[in-house]
């Protein structure tokens, strides 16, 4: 269960989404993860001065943005002064790169229904522990998070688009590291649903869909990808937990980090 109340953990910003604490959970050996440490978000392009500087100050030294190239350059971010370090998902090279990325290319092309909207999220969970660049840019976050020059924990703010799917993939990889309990894990990743009034978001969407592709998209065929859903990040975690609930074979085996690279980690993170 978390230990923070909601009103503690969550960001009432005015120009992002869905931004909040992820620490607050009993992590390994029951050792509480630390709070003001990591934090997970939507992206930050429409971010207003005021809130550049509210984030300025919560003292963020990575910021590790998980969008592809045709996101970012189509809503680049705006950072704090001084900028934080940035990890970025490591699209192919210059040249190959898709024009847009595939969630916005599934939405033109192939979604009609709630239904087809349910299974590419499902599929999309599903490949992302296995994919290469998310591989790469979840290794690398890790090993910043051990890497500090002191025993201090580097403030950490994941993000995406919506500062879900991707976002709450290695937000669970973390939590997951640190010994947060599955259950705890999908308390935090469903969060999402009172962060966020996606009622209240989705018809505008869908509207704005059905005349950027030239035919009707409604508000119920694209809820999936706009909410969250347990059997997405369940899918997600089973890529990359044994079977009993550790995580440690996938850090050190499918992302070649070192145990006393997690062990450091755990020290910085863990009070």
């Amino acid at each position: 269960m978390s230990l923070i109340p909601f009103e503690n953990r969550n960001y009432d910003f005015q120009s992002i989404y869905n931004f909040r604490d992820f620490g607050g959970y009993a992590g390994q050996d029951g050792r509480p993860v630390k709070t003001g440490r990591l934090f997970r978000s939507a992206h930050l392009a429409a971010l207003s001065p005021e809130d550049v500087s509210a984030i300025g100050d919560l003292d963020i030294h990575l910021i590790v943005d998980l969008r592809h190239a045709p996101e970012r350059v189509k809503q680049p971010s705006r950072f704090p002064t001084p900028q934080p370090h940035v990890h970025e998902y490591p699209d192919g090279p210059k040249g190959k790169t898709a024009k847009v990325a595939p969630h916005e290319a599934f939405l033109e092309h192939e979604l009609y229904t709630a239904a087809d909207a349910h299974g590419y999220m499902m599929r999309s969970y599903t490949a992302r522990p296995h994919d290469a660049g998310f591989q790469k840019i979840f290794a690398d976050t890790i090993r910043f998070m051990a890497a500090a020059e002191d025993a201090a924990a580097a403030g950490v703010l994941v993000h995406c688009a919506a500062g879900k799917d991707r976002t709450g993939t290695l937000c669970a990889l973390i939590q997951s590291t640190l010994g947060v309990s599955r259950e705890d894990i999908m308390a935090d990743y469903m969060m999402t649903l009172k962060a966020v009034d996606i009622d209240k978001i989705i018809g505008p969407a869908a509207a704005m869909f059905t005349e950027r592709y030239g035919r009707s998209i409604d508000a119920e065929a694209i809820w999936p990808m706009f909410g969250v859903m347990p059997e997405f990040l369940n899918a997600a975690l089973d890529g990359m937990l044994d079977s009993a609930g550790r995580i440690d074979s996938y850090l050190t085996d499918r992302l070649n980090i070192d145990l006393s690279d997690i062990d450091r980690m755990r020290d910085r993170y863990l009070s």
